[in-house]
């Protein structure tokens, strides 16, 4: 943490200044630890060059916490050429970049982007990587940011916070862009979450976000029930408990059978055609993810960041246009599929 993040960062609740408090320096001038304060207020820590905002939090968000903390730093599960290619095309197609050469021309010509949401870094690296983002500030409710640290701060201009997207430590207006890949419906109010990170976006900033969409009715049943179940297991626990389910994708997969469905069924949202009948069941039924090109565990832990998290709301297309709108943001990139919405907008 050098001084341009400490002129940056406020109070979460109070949103006085801080100032620093037994700080202690790298040879660079860099905080490793030390305590940030506006007076009054609770004293956050820095531990490991980070600053940490998280004081309280209700249970379900410790829990949802919990997960993605244990999630990305199982790093064997996520890392591999062919799960970071395949990730890579997906975030190109949704955002609608041309190519990866657009992809990172675009986030390196912005000037202070916010990944509001970053886990271990993972989306925003498919990106980051070999690009010459001016500066980034990554920020994470759970231990995961720890991981991002170790993957992403390779050079100057990369800060790393432990915050509640809820209660940002930063002042109004602060961001040219806003990045959210995959997190704002993992806290209390997917609507509360996105209107608060668009405060701390710059009038004409871009504010980039996915979020899921609501499924098939049996499909919705089906992951309420099974969440239920295993969000109440430690992170541990429920990362063998989903292995079953993985392996029935697998066994689906495996099959290689494709069926024809007769005619729409539009009250279980099943249109006509020809459909694979793992991914008949997966969209419709029952998510029982499964990829042939990656490893079990990767499989596993894509099942894992599904179920395991309490907090993992839905939502509607007009809900999501809704919400822009009152936010004050332009939709110039609006991308549909039965995953979820992805958006690009501009705040007006």
């Amino acid at each position: 943490m050098d001084k341009f993040l400490l002129d940056v960062l406020v109070d979460p609740i109070s949103k006085e200044s801080l100032s620093l408090h037994q700080g202690i320096f790298d040879d660079f001038g860099n905080v490793l630890t030390g305590n940030l304060s506006s007076g009054n207020t609770p004293v956050y820590p820095i531990e490991n060059g980070i600053p940490r905002f998280v004081t309280q939090v209700t249970d379900d968000q410790q829990q949802t916490k919990e997960s993605f903390g244990f999630k990305w730093e199982q790093t064997h599960t996520y890392s591999s050429p062919d799960l970071q290619q395949t990730a890579k095309e997906w975030l190109i197609e949704r955002y609608g970049f041309k190519d990866e050469t657009d992809m990172k021309d675009y986030f390196g010509s912005r000037e202070l982007i916010l990944d509001a949401g970053c886990g271990g870094g993972y989306s925003s690296f498919l990106w980051l990587e070999d690009s010459s983002v001016s500066r980034y500030v990554g920020v994470d409710i759970s231990r995961a940011i720890d991981v991002a640290k170790k993957q992403l701060a390779v050079t100057r201009g990369r800060y790393f916070i432990q915050a509640d997207l809820l209660k940002l430590p930063f002042g109004e207006s602060i961001f040219d862009t806003v990045f959210s890949e995959g997190v704002l419906h993992h806290t209390p109010s997917t609507e509360r979450a996105l209107k608060t990170v668009v405060g701390h976006l710059k009038p004409k900033g871009e504010f980039l976000f996915y979020v899921y969409k609501k499924k098939s009715p049996i499909r919705e049943f089906t992951d309420d029930h099974i969440r239920n179940v295993i969000s109440h297991l430690s992170p541990e626990e429920a990362w063998v408990k989903i292995r079953p389910l993985t392996k029935l994708g697998q066994a689906l997969a495996e099959l290689d059978v494709t069926i024809d469905v007769p005619e729409d069924i539009p009250y279980l949202g099943i249109k006509s055609g020809a459909h694979d009948i793992q991914r008949l069941i997966y969209w419709h039924f029952a998510k029982l993810f499964w990829n042939e090109k990656f490893s079990f565990e990767e499989n596993n832990h894509v099942n894992f960041d599904w179920y395991h998290p309490r907090y993992a709301h839905r939502q509607t297309k007009d809900g999501v246009l809704q919400w822009c709108e009152e936010a004050g943001l332009k939709i110039i990139h609006f991308n549909e599929q039965e995953s979820g919405f992805t958006v690009r907008s501009i705040k007006e």
